[in-house]
């Protein structure tokens, strides 16, 4: 696991492709070289019913939250948590710009006795035949 879930204010569908700075992110987590492949998710989800500070029908946000599993350092979280931003910051930039966009990223441990799991994509993606596959 790490699973990067990201709430946005639905008035960005207009200026930004979602599924693009899901795919960015997905990459980035991958470079991170601190996940599994197998592991990785980013889902991204609308938010239609939303208020911003002072209530501007400009204002924006993106709220992402990553999941990961325990065992790694605060250092380590910190490292990625710094390189993740900067990603979603590059993306951001035009918006960033403006006086009317919020993008914050919070990262939460989960604990093992506490997270159940099945999965059939680890098998797939850790075969020796699927070594370099993209499908």
């Amino acid at each position: 696991m790490p699973h990067l879930t990201v709430q946005y204010s639905q008035n960005l569908d207009e200026d930004v492709d979602i599924s693009e700075f899901c795919s960015v992110m997905s990459v980035a987590m991958q470079e991170t070289g601190v996940f599994p492949m197998a592991g990785i998710r980013v889902r991204a989800h609308p938010m239609p019913h939303y208020c911003v500070a002072d209530g501007h029908p400009k204002n924006a946000f993106v709220d992402m939250v990553l999941r990961m599993g325990e065992g790694r350092s605060d250092a380590t979280k910190s490292e990625v948590g710094a390189f993740l931003m900067a990603r979603a910051e590059a993306v951001f930039a035009p918006l960033l710009a403006e006086s009317f966009f919020a993008l914050s990223l919070e990262i939460v441990t989960i604990s093992k006795p506490f997270s159940w799991k099945t999965n059939s994509i680890h098998a797939r993606i850790n075969a020796p035949s699927c070594k370099g596959d993209t499908l």
